[in-house]
């Protein structure tokens, strides 16, 4: 059976918060958020760490497409190139079970695509891995995302 290619509908918003919900949503998350993530940072290659020589050969066979591959940090961005953007579409997907902290990570992620190009989407997976195989899948908008936001 071919997985699905369509988003499902999600009907689970939240309708009603506690008290402590609701001053969570009004907290302004971008004071948390570092520097180097309010723009879309800049890519930096750095030269590759090498393995130890005794070590070399087991650590390519266990991870033949990452060995010697560079090391990339990032570093603030300017903004510059904005114009140019394309919108992306993201998918995410946690383990299925218990994830502290999960909401505020896809939140980040909601965040960032949004603010590359503001018609980028971002799918969420549903029933953890299996969803990404059987193709269970629904498009977060800011509704949905807004009742998950620091709960």
């Amino acid at each position: 059976m071919a997985p699905k290619t369509e988003y499902s509908t999600y009907d689970r918003s939240r309708r009603a918060f506690s008290a402590l919900q609701k001053q969570r949503l009004e907290a302004p998350c971008d004071v948390y958020l570092p520097n180097v993530l309010k723009e879309p940072p800049k890519v930096v290659p750095k030269e590759a760490i090498p393995a130890s020589a005794k070590d070399a050969e087991t650590i390519k066979g266990l991870f033949p497409a990452t060995y010697d591959t560079p090391l990339v940090e990032f570093a603030a961005g300017d903004g510059s190139g904005a114009a140019e953007r394309k919108p992306i579409k993201v998918g995410v997907v946690l383990s299925g079970g218990q994830a502290p902290g999960g909401h505020n990570v896809i939140a980040g992620i909601f965040d960032g695509a949004k603010r590359w190009h503001p018609d980028s989407e971002m799918v969420g997976f549903l029933d953890g891995p299996h969803g990404v195989f059987s193709g269970n899948f629904v498009k977060i908008t800011e509704e949905i995302m807004a009742g998950f936001r620091n709960s």
